[in-house]
């Protein structure tokens, strides 16, 4: 399951990239096809899950948790970011960004109704998930949502949803922000260079990357919180990274080399140290 969730996260960051780079700017229809793509996948590892009949508790938390949960999530993001950008008003800039802080407001707002359950998702935590991602698990606590997507008991856990709305309104805070800070710096900052740096490889490399350098001590000699170095690392490659600590779930599950990535910039450099050995000026 836990290279089911990296190889299904992969394929549909691919397609969101290149649906972003052909529509540029067309929000309505690279959410649309994101929305349909995702809504697929969901379908596929759905049958594939429910075609298991020896599903020991584990596996199905971690089902629940971290692959049904995170799809559902991905489908209300983009209903949201679609919803957000067709009811935008034609207005100027100042009246663009009062209506993204709006908004920003009532996500905000929405996420402090459901803090046990933010909070519970926000450290990754797992103490109740015997009652949160278990299909036999009584309803002990579980809010009211208005965006329940499916209602079979059998094919759901107490709070699989309430998860995913969590998850979904925390990518779209990202989203507002990363929208306002754009509206009050694009005409005050300005490039030095007009060879921008763009991050080609998988966002899997960026943040097992980020993890690396937290874990080093390299900024901020050692005091830099991982939230505020992932965030600098969105902002100077204009990627968005999602829910960095799940997929760092994900690389400590790795059942054969845990830091691939990371290993893989040390063999290059000692590559070229080795290539390069004679050479005055490498």
């Amino acid at each position: 399951m836990n290279q089911t969730l990296l190889a299904i996260t992969e394929e549909i960051n691919v397609y969101i990239k290149n649906a972003e780079e052909d529509f540029q700017h067309d929000y309505s229809k690279i959410t649309e096809m994101s929305i349909q793509y995702i809504s697929k996948r969901l379908e596929e590892v759905k049958q594939k899950f429910e075609q298991n009949l020896e599903i020991d508790p584990d596996t199905e938390i971690f089902y629940f948790k971290h692959i049904k949960c995170h799809l559902l999530a991905l489908i209300q993001y983009y209903s949201l970011v679609q919803k957000i950008e067709l009811d935008k008003p034609p207005i100027k800039k100042k009246g663009v960004k009062k209506y993204y802080l709006k908004t920003l407001f009532k996500i905000k707002k929405k996420l402090s109704h459901n803090k046990f359950f933010y909070n519970y998702f926000k450290s990754n935590s797992s103490q109740f998930d015997d009652h949160f991602f278990r299909r036999s698990a009584h309803d002990l606590f579980i809010p009211i949502t208005n965006y329940l997507l499916e209602i079979d008991k059998n094919k759901n856990t107490p709070t699989v949803h309430v998860f995913a709305q969590m998850e979904a309104y925390e990518m779209l805070r990202h989203y507002l922000k990363k929208k306002i800070k754009n509206l009050g710096t694009k005409e005050i900052l300005t490039p030095k260079s007009n060879k921008l740096l763009k991050w080609t490889t998988s966002k899997i490399d960026l943040i097992e990357s980020i993890y690396a350098l937290h874990a080093a001590g390299v900024f901020n000699n050692g005091k830099a919180d991982l939230k505020d170095i992932a965030e600098y690392f969105q902002e100077i490659f204009d990627i968005d990274l999602g829910q960095y600590n799940r997929v760092f779930y994900d690389i400590r599950s790795r059942k054969n080399n845990k830091t691939k990535f990371v290993d893989s910039l040390k063999d290059a450099l000692s590559k070229r140290i080795k290539d390069t050995d004679n050479e005055l000026f490498p």
